[in-house]
């Protein structure tokens, strides 16, 4: 794409941005749209549970493989095989009032979900390889996405109100629209000749399945017996696709990303992020209802400005993210989310401070995001951006579903707030792992030779090693 027609960074940011908000919404708008099913469907409240997490299943699991198809095949086939599951799981979540058929649906939607959640961030990439464009690209997608899933829970409600369960569940199916422009945009790439490591991706992909099942246990009411089942299932897949990884090194999850230190660890700082986010939206709204009598549009109401403060943050954070470096960046948001489970756990029932708690740990999230992504390119070798980028989002949404299972777990054993005090601690052990990785990079780089001249530059690689810890 010539730089004629490649759109300018703002353009781009908006049309990645209003490809990847709806599958955020697949996850925000959709609780509050779950009591409304169930009674339409007369399905019991604790098996409604699967509806979201039969989505975040999937969307985990579409997540690893989209990114490493795109390495392969490049953009545009694993972006339009998405959509269309999308567009066919949305048309069975609102025509076939059958709950098993929602089901289906909505894990459709999430393979659809994890496609666009994924490669926006590949388009980004491979659209602007220098690092102020990009950062300003990747920036702007979290403003979107940040006003839009701020917003969920009220969007999801007044449309269940208005119309039904069903328009709060056809929301993932709008990244199908933003789609159209998006391969417009999207850079042409020659497939590779290499092949898809097929038993790779079933290990890997199996894997994702079973703990994502586990973390979402309890909300679903599984069986002791069938978990413990799992959990066994769970360790014999993780050795088997560790004995994988060592025998094929450049198959579907390739030894150069998964070890890679530095990565790793990155990629922990932004599993204890999504963490602290789902543990304060699982939180939010019950720390309310213990001394107010509100409905579910005021409690939405109530929390729309934490969207609005987590825009501003992801808007500026691709710039921050270039000017200071995204580990650095990443540190402080781990301790901004940290600072906002504490202030939640002491003074949550106020809603001026919860609001400004809930801001935290949406704004660590989303703009931890941004930064995250934009070290991508910093981290790894280029032919393995795209799974990279999967792993993140793998890595992330484990980290979502362990973080709400958790808080759920403790409060049976201690209080709301007793809960979220004591998992305060999760973000801050990303601050560590996102200071060690910064240092890891730091001592990577080589320092740079004596100039010779006045045009004399440091090594691309080197000087890609200094942005990423500033």
């Amino acid at each position: 794409m010539s730089d004629q027609t490649r759109p300018g960074a703002l353009s781009a940011g908006l049309v990645l941005g209003a490809f990847l908000a709806p599958s955020a919404l697949g996850m925000s708008a959709t609780p509050i749209a779950l009591p409304a099913l169930g009674d339409s469907l007369s399905v019991a409240s604790g098996a409604t549970a699967w509806v979201l997490a039969g989505y975040t299943l999937t969307l985990s699991v579409a997540s690893a493989l989209a990114g490493r198809l795109a390495d392969i095949r490049g953009l545009r086939m694993p972006i339009v095989t998405g959509m269309v599951l999308l567009l066919a799981g949305t048309v069975l979540v609102v025509a076939v009032p059958w709950f098993p058929a929602v089901i289906a649906g909505r894990m459709l939607q999430g393979i659809g979900g994890g496609v666009a959640a994924v490669l926006s961030f590949g388009v980004a990439n491979r659209l602007f390889t220098e690092p102020r464009e990009r950062g300003r690209t990747i920036g702007t997608m979290g403003a979107v996405v940040g006003i839009v899933s701020g917003g969920g829970a009220l969007l999801g409600g007044a449309l269940t109100d208005l119309i039904g369960w069903q328009a709060a569940l056809a929301l993932p199916g709008l990244s199908a629209l933003a789609a159209i422009r998006v391969l417009r945009i999207a850079p042409a790439t020659q497939p590779r000749a290499e092949r898809l490591d097929a038993r790779g991706a079933v290990l890997c992909l199996a894997l994702a399945a079973a703990l994502a099942v586990l973390l979402q246990a309890r909300t679903t009411h599984l069986k002791e017996s069938l978990v413990l089942v799992l959990a066994v299932l769970a360790v014999a897949l993780a050795a088997a696709t560790v004995w994988h990884v060592r025998r094929v090194p450049e198959g579907f999850l390739p030894r150069l990303v998964v070890s890679n230190s530095r990565f790793v660890l990155a990629a922990v700082a932004g599993f204890t992020l999504f963490a602290g986010y789902l543990i304060i939206q699982f939180a939010a709204p019950r720390l309310i209802l213990m001394d107010h009598d509100l409905s579910v549009t005021q409690i939405g109401l109530i929390l729309l400005p934490t969207g609005v403060v987590s825009a501003i943050l992801s808007r500026t954070a691709g710039g921050l993210a270039h000017k200071v470096g995204p580990l650095r960046l990443v540190t402080a948001l781990t301790v901004l989310s940290a600072a906002g489970l504490l202030l939640a756990a002491l003074a949550g029932r106020q809603p001026v401070a919860l609001v400004i708690a809930v801001a935290a740990c949406v704004s660590g999230f989303s703009a931890g995001q941004v930064a995250l992504m934009a070290a991508v390119p910093h981290l790894v070798d280029s032919s393995v951006h795209g799974v990279a980028a999967g792993v993140f989002q793998l890595v992330f949404i484990t980290g979502g579903s362990l973080g709400s299972a958790a808080v759920g777990g403790m409060v049976g054993a201690m209080s709301l707030s007793t809960a979220i005090g004591v998992l305060a601690v999760v973000p801050l052990v990303g601050m560590v792992a996102a200071v060690a990785s910064a240092l890891m990079v730091k001592r990577q780089t080589p320092a740079p030779a004596p100039a010779a001249g006045p045009a004399a530059r440091p090594a691309v690689g080197a000087e890609n090693a200094a942005r990423a810890t500033g």
